[in-house]
């Protein structure tokens, strides 16, 4: 890679809006939240000069082309899939084709899916005359604005706890100082809750001078045994979570992408 590619890459990291995971992949799409094809559809659609786009999703890794704001087509699935359509430029007049692309990236990227993206120098494709079709046409075609609208809905608590599910052995949710929602061994969370949490956010919001919400503070090994915890407010909401501190960044992030 040269210094000028390297330092591209480093700048467009630093300014991204989204998490970046350790492999240096941007976080597009968490837990669901936005619907992954409407994730990949905005990343094609933000990239001008041709690009392979490389999208990443559990052990799933599949290259696209795109350029001019247009999905020129999908290079590769790695595992190896077995498609049609793979290699092929996508064209209005072949609607076959482009029905094959949408059924491909909906059986790799699901609905629930966390996606990353890998922005990587442009790799022979098609003829030069071939420019695939335009994100917004594809977004018509496979009605993805429709479930990225139903998805959107989701009340911002409630995202960020489903997105980060897999990262809590326990959590409690709280609204109006109503138990709504729990999983896992909630004893010692219910007892938090009941005797600390309240005097916690009183002060807190002294040091603070006032309200501050949204809220979210890491407990490191604040239970006798050592184990970590998390404690978020925002407006009536209140959530309490037992994680590994070496989750911490990993939440802090998603935490940022929902509320920022």
């Amino acid at each position: 890679m040269s210094e000028v590619n390297a330092l591209a890459q480093k700048i467009a990291v630093l300014s991204a809006r989204e998490p970046v995971d350790k492999t240096g992949a941007r976080v597009i799409s968490e837990g669901g939240s936005p619907p992954p094809l409407a994730a990949i559809l905005r990343e094609v659609g933000d990239t001008v000069l041709e690009r392979c786009l490389a999208f990443h999703c559990d052990t799933t890794t599949m290259h696209i082309i795109a350029a001019g704001r247009r999905m020129r087509g999908i290079l590769g699935v790695s595992p190896t899939a077995d498609a049609s359509v793979i290699g092929q430029v996508l064209s209005r007049e072949e609607p076959a084709l482009v029905q094959a692309a949408y059924d491909l990236l909906a059986a790799h990227f699901g609905p629930t899916a966390t996606v990353s993206v890998r922005s990587l120098p442009a790799e022979p494709f098609g003829k030069g005359g071939e420019r695939g079709i335009s994100t917004d046409e594809l977004a018509a075609l496979w009605d993805v604005a429709a479930t990225s609208a139903t998805v959107s809905t989701k009340a911002p608590m409630d995202a960020f706890l489903s997105a980060n599910a897999a990262i809590f052995s326990s959590s409690l949710h709280i609204h109006k100082g109503e138990i709504i929602a729990t999983s896992g061994d909630v004893a010692a969370l219910e007892t938090v809750w009941n005797t600390q949490v309240s005097a916690f956010r009183e002060t807190y919001n002294k040091t603070l001078h006032g309200d501050a919400d949204p809220q979210l503070i890491s407990l490191k090994g604040v239970f006798d045994d050592g184990t970590s915890a998390a404690l978020a407010f925002y407006e009536d909401h209140v959530a309490l979570m037992v994680c590994g501190a070496d989750s911490f960044a990993a939440m802090q992030a998603s935490w940022q992408r929902v509320f920022a």
